[in-house]
């Protein structure tokens, strides 16, 4: 097992600004040997200001795709929908200029589209990019990461490193909506993984024993605690 690099940080701001940073050379890393690179990265409010600073970076964003790790099956003016999220918080300034392609964009027109269908879509949109290279997750007090939720009952399918990578339905039992989300193999088929993770003695507790044994209790468990030299696990936390 590789221990992740940490960072740690008084505020939020600073460790948005620092994260920020360290996304933008991930990417331009990864533009160095291939001619697009594809971010993946995670919603709620914790992010907002990641999205705005890193909007703000002068990267070759014609040449970046932008996807969401998971996402509500909601519509896309819902005020739950992480690609709402994105729209207005970092596809912006510079990065209006990135192409992207949530795993869910339903209007509300019409019949809803099943989360089974959703995941498939997006999983043959993101297949079609070569996968996710650059990966920003968050983690929950529960310690779930994108919409891998201990008590979902399609967990187990989600955390299968065999499973083909891309997207899976996801019902959480302690959370509102259906979700989409990218399943572990897709998370760690990643070059760069950085999970941030909010202020807290709550989730800094769990974020310890997460770091000290690998668990479905804690799905997060195995981003921290992968092994092999693939992905590079960075954890971003603000006290």
């Amino acid at each position: 097992m590789l221990t992740p690099t940490t960072h740690r940080f008084l505020d939020a701001n600073a460790l948005a600004d620092e994260l920020a940073a360290h996304v933008s050379q991930c990417l331009l890393d990864t533009l160095q040997y291939q001619t697009h690179a594809t971010l993946a990265v995670s919603g709620g409010r914790s992010p907002i200001a990641f999205f705005r600073n890193l909007s703000e970076r002068a990267l070759p964003w014609h040449a970046i795709a932008v996807t969401l790790v998971d996402d509500r099956c909601v519509p896309n003016t819902h005020d739950d929908s992480n690609a709402l999220l994105v729209r207005t918080h970092l596809l912006r300034d510079q990065a209006a200029r990135a192409r992207f392609l949530p795993p869910i964009d339903w209007s509300g027109d019409g019949i809803a589209p099943t989360p089974e269908a959703l995941a498939d879509q997006a999983t043959h949109a993101l297949s079609a990019l070569g996968g996710a290279d650059v990966v920003v997750l968050g983690m929950g007090a529960d310690g779930h990461t994108a919409s891998l939720f201990p008590q979902a009952p399609q967990l187990l399918r989600g955390m299968d490193l065999q499973a083909a990578k891309g997207y899976l339905a996801m019902s959480p039992q302690t959370a509102p909506h259906e979700r989409v989300s990218l399943n572990l193999a897709a998370i760690l088929g990643a070059s760069h993984v950085c999970v941030a993770i909010g202020g807290g003695a709550e989730k800094h507790a769990v974020y310890e024993q997460a770091q000290a044994v690998t668990s479905l209790t804690y799905p997060v468990s195995y981003v921290l605690r992968r092994s092999g030299t693939r992905p590079q696990v960075s954890v971003w936390l603000h006290d």
